[in-house]
């Protein structure tokens, strides 16, 4: 045996012996400390604790009722439809303020929570939720969203009949808006506004710990006055138009979730419906065919039904490996019928039915992510989305708004197939430094018919994550994109689409983008964040429409916190768009002309909050943003530029509580908002300043509005916490 073996030999004998005697040694230590534990008394329990007088301020087990109800009044002056666009406080006077919040448990885990809001507005919400744990929960909720947009415009329309807008008796025509005689003494106000209101209800039942099965109702109705455009042939008009919407949603599932993975596999359904399916309408100018009325379709009924299947899975691979997945099948319809191609008194051209149409759609999609190693971390995602059209093709006659002739046109089919591949990896490569790389692959290949059949984005990054100090963090990403298209196909263009024009999202695009952001907590009361965005589009193939696109973006923030009854922020922000746009005259000695634009925005923003004292709290917000854009054409190299179009609003808050017993408070709050902005597209037009345009008079907008609450807020808890086991 040679020496080698030997020690080899030898080693493992003393490595066996060792082994024998720690073993023993384990085994002997494990005895006398159970024979210890054994024989000694066990170590005395300290007391319980004293419940009684604890306040459980967050945890949910709490028994009794709790909640905050305000009332008040809220008075605004010189509020109108664009300063309450949101809200409802569109005209000085008087609004109740009002809302309420809270929720009870008992002893059995039933419980209702309820939140109140603004129900003194239209924007009113109101959730309530009753359930009672590990069994069932129900969800009753409401959502109102006004919109306002104009409450000094009119028009010489009157709504006659459901979606049809007359003019008044003895009305005559003019060649031009000044021609009419009777429009000024014709002009009845009408307010551009509507009304969105939602009705929600959302159930659930639990059994067991892993399922839970749940239904979800949505009611939602639009109705309301919005602004739409018309014309006959080269003579344009804007008109009021009735709107009176109504979507029902569904929603139904089952969800399973274990210590392995989930499981979810839902139904939805949406149905649309217009109650006014078109708009049909007068005509206030001289008809050249003696054209007296013209008609356009408003939203068709329509409806969409998906079922879908996804969820994830945890594998026993590596460290924290998850293989997500989803899958889901669905069809959008829509049956309404045409209109009839003209309104001219005996049109021979015959209506063409109805669209019945029918889209597929598909989806599927896996996505994996891991940690291989403990300083590697890696994602992927592969999905693919089709469309399938199988609405029929049909050979649509059509005319051109009754004034001149036009031909036929067959619809074409509006289908694809998308493969979309998704990646990325991030490396710890110290304590303090991380790198990553990542990338985009979308292939996208259309149906026979379009003006295209494939297009091609390719996109990758790389990122850097420094954090060289505790409390300071960096974050760099750059990367570049590439955007090719197939052969453009002219003869599946529109009737009169301009064959040299693309549109944006479907012309050969170039991308460079860069981002920064980062954080800098300088100290326990101040903290500092920046964050910027760098973004260049070059559209190299296109001839005509738009050519190049940037984007500069740049805001921070800055907050100090000098003790725990004052807090301070301030922050800023910086935007610029800019964009550069081709043109031609459908003529062939025309020259080729440009359109270079630009819009710029500024936003900063100030306030803190403070306790003064045992009884008072103050908060006070200054905001101030401002916008200006910048239009200029350029034939032959000579620029002709635009008016500005600037805005800008300043807008102060102040709330004042003041704490009068544990139970009650008084609150005061002040509001002032103005905003200004001018607009060389409205500014000092009028029903009849623009010869072939009659509009509904609408200017720029500009508002001072002042706003002052004053409410009461009583809170109430008769809660305590579960008795002690």
């Amino acid at each position: 045996m040679s020496k080698r073996r030997q020690r080899r030999g030898a080693a493992t004998a003393g490595d066996a012996g060792r082994a024998v005697h720690v073993a023993r040694f384990a085994a002997a230590l494990a005895a006398a400390l159970a024979s210890m534990l054994a024989s000694a008394d066990p170590p005395a329990q300290p007391p319980p604790p004293d419940t009684s007088n604890w306040k459980c301020t967050q945890c949910p087990f709490y028994q009794g009722a709790r909640g905050e109800a305000h009332a008040g009044v809220s008075y605004a002056d010189g509020a109108d439809a664009y300063s309450g666009r949101y809200t409802g406080i569109n005209h000085s006077g008087a609004y109740a303020d009002a809302g309420a919040s809270g929720a009870w448990r008992d002893q059995g885990g039933t419980y209702l929570d309820y939140q109140l809001d603004d129900l003194g507005l239209p924007d009113r919400d109101a959730s309530v939720n009753l359930g009672k744990e590990g069994l069932y929960d129900f969800q009753l909720g409401y959502a109102g969203q006004p919109t306002y947009l104009y409450d000094a415009t009119a028009t010489p329309f009157r709504l006659s009949g459901p979606g049809v807008l007359t003019l008044p008796s003895g009305f005559t025509p003019g060649a031009t808006t000044a021609a009419m005689p009777q429009l000024a003494q014709s002009l009845s106000p009408v307010n551009v506004e509507f009304d969105r209101r939602t009705l929600s209800l959302l159930g659930k039942l639990y059994s067991g710990r892993s399922w839970t099965m749940y239904v979800r109702l949505s009611h939602q109705e639009k109705e309301g006055t919005d602004l739409i455009g018309a014309s006959f042939l080269t003579d344009a008009l804007e008109l009021p138009e009735p709107i009176d919407y109504v979507t029902n949603d569904i929603e139904t599932g089952a969800l399973w979730e274990g210590r392995i993975g989930s499981v979810h596999l839902a139904y939805r359904g949406s149905w649309f419906q217009d109650d006014t399916d078109s708009l049909t309408f007068q005509n206030p100018y001289t008809s050249l065919v003696a054209t007296d009325t013209g008609r356009m379709a408003l939203p068709p009924g329509n409806s969409a039904q998906e079922g879908s299947l996804s969820g994830e899975f945890r594998l026993p691979v590596f460290e924290a490996t998850t293989l997500s997945y989803s899958a889901s099948l669905g069809r959008l319809s829509q049956s309404a019928a045409f209109l009839p191609v003209s309104t001219l008194p005996g049109a021979t051209v015959p209506a063409p039915g109805e669209l019945n149409g029918d889209v597929r759609l598909s989806h599927y999609a896996l996505a994996l992510s891991s940690r291989p190693a403990s300083r590697l971390y890696l994602r992927g995602t592969a999905s693919y989305d089709g469309r399938d059209d199988h609405t029929p093709m049909l050979d649509i006659p059509y005319v051109v708004t009754d004034e001149l002739p036009g031909g036929t046109f067959i619809t074409p089919r509006y289908g694809e197939d998308r493969t979309r591949l998704d990646g990325s990896a991030d490396y710890w490569l110290s304590g303090w430094l991380r790198a990553g790389l990542g990338g985009q692959y979308l292939d996208t290949h259309f149906s026979p018919g379009q003006v295209i059949t494939n297009l091609d984005d390719l996109r990758a990054w790389g990122h850097v994550t420094l954090t060289p100090l505790e409390r300071f963090s960096l974050d760099l990403k750059g990367g570049s994109a590439r955007r090719d298209a197939s052969a453009f196909d002219v003869a599946a263009l529109p009737p009169d689409e301009n064959p040299l024009l693309r549109a944006y999202d479907y012309a050969p695009r170039d991308e460079e983008f860069y981002t920064v952001s980062g954080s800098w907590t300088l100290s326990a009361a101040w903290s500092w964040s920046l964050a910027g965005t760098w973004t260049d589009d070059a559209y190299r193939l296109s001839q005509l429409g738009l050519q190049e696109s940037r984007d500069r973006q740049l805001s921070s923030t800055l907050t100090w916190v000098p003790t725990e009854k004052v807090n301070l922020y301030l922050d800023g922000g910086y935007q610029r768009l800019a964009a550069l746009q081709n043109g031609m005259l459908d003529l062939p000695e025309a020259p080729l002309w440009q359109v270079s634009d630009a819009q710029y925005f500024w936003t900063l923003g100030l306030g803190g909050h403070f306790n003064l004292g045992e009884r008072w709290q103050l908060g006070a917000d200054y905001v101030h943003a401002s916008t200006r854009g910048t239009d200029t054409t350029i034939v032959s190299a000579a620029a002709a530029p635009f008016p500005d179009l600037r805005s800008g609003l300043d807008s102060v808050s102040v709330d004042a509580t003041y704490r009068w017993t544990e139970a009650l408070k008084l609150r005061l709050r002040y509001g002032y908002a103005s905003f200004d902005s001018n607009d060389w597209a409205l500014g000092g037009v009028g029903f009849d300043t623009v010869p072939n345009l009659l509009t509904l008079g609408q200017q720029p907008y500009q508002y001072r509005v002042n706003i002052v609450s004053l409410s009461a807020i009583y809170r109430f808890d008769t809660s305590k916490p579960p008795p002690a086991q």
